[in-house]
């Protein structure tokens, strides 16, 4: 996926310091700009959650996330995880990111299948998981971050990925919100303008919307706005 500049995320916090803010003075209220997903597949919330407990910074973002939205034809084959700079190295995430290399594990319910011909050390992760006789690819993507980061910058990692990436099918995402007040949750959220192709610059692409690594690819039938065209 090409990026327009090459800029490292911050680690910020913005985002979700803004949402205690708020929900500090209006109570049970989520500001971001959110979907309703289309179905109950559980699988990522089940990811995301272990992701949570682990302590890491992390957002579901692209071609899942946008069948969930209910702007993919059918469920695609891989699940893309963003990953920022953990805030500690635990056993857990050193087993998770490879740097304690274990082939096959199991966490949280979830049983991963390391999958290093699909895999670039340093930058891209791939897994087979199972989760409750359901299975899918996992791809975790490492983004690189100024400083260490936690679950409080997840929001911030969100916008990061959506400014930085300039494709149509980067609008939505599913990530954890922190919250100091009433507790954390799982939103489904979108791109402020999503639905008219986000950014003006934003475009759909056969480079974005089909897998372009050794792992097989598949065409996610991508229900871009009718003024453009996706270019399969």
């Amino acid at each position: 996926m090409a990026s327009q500049t090459i800029q490292y995320f911050d680690g910020s916090t913005c985002f979700t310091d803004a949402h205690d803010r708020i929900q500090g003075i209006a109570g049970n209220i989520t500001w971001v700009t959110e979907y309703l997903p289309s179905d109950e597949d559980l699988i990522a919330e089940v990811i995301l959650r272990l992701c949570h407990s682990m302590g890491l910074c992390c957002t579901i973002v692209g071609d899942y996330a946008m069948y969930r939205a209910g702007k993919v034809a059918s469920r695609p084959d891989l699940l893309a995880l963003y990953i920022a700079s953990p805030q500690t190295w635990s056993s857990e995430i050193a087993v998770l990111l490879q740097e304690q290399p274990s082939p096959t594990f199991a966490m949280g319910g979830v049983e991963f299948e390391f999958v290093p011909e699909w895999s670039m050390s340093g930058k891209l992760v791939h897994y087979i998981l199972w989760y409750g006789g359901d299975d899918i690819i996992l791809r975790l993507a490492f983004i690189n971050s100024v400083t260490p980061s936690g679950p409080r910058s997840n929001m911030d990692l969100t916008y990061y990925i959506w400014t930085t990436f300039v494709y149509y099918c980067d609008n939505y995402a599913i990530v954890v919100l922190p919250s100091q007040t009433l507790g954390d949750k799982i939103v489904y959220v979108r791109h402020y303008r999503a639905d008219i192709s986000g950014e003006t610059t934003r475009r759909c692409g056969r480079c974005v919307c089909m897998i372009d690594t050794a792992c097989p690819e598949y065409n996610v039938g991508c229900k871009i706005p009718e003024k453009f065209t996706c270019v399969f």
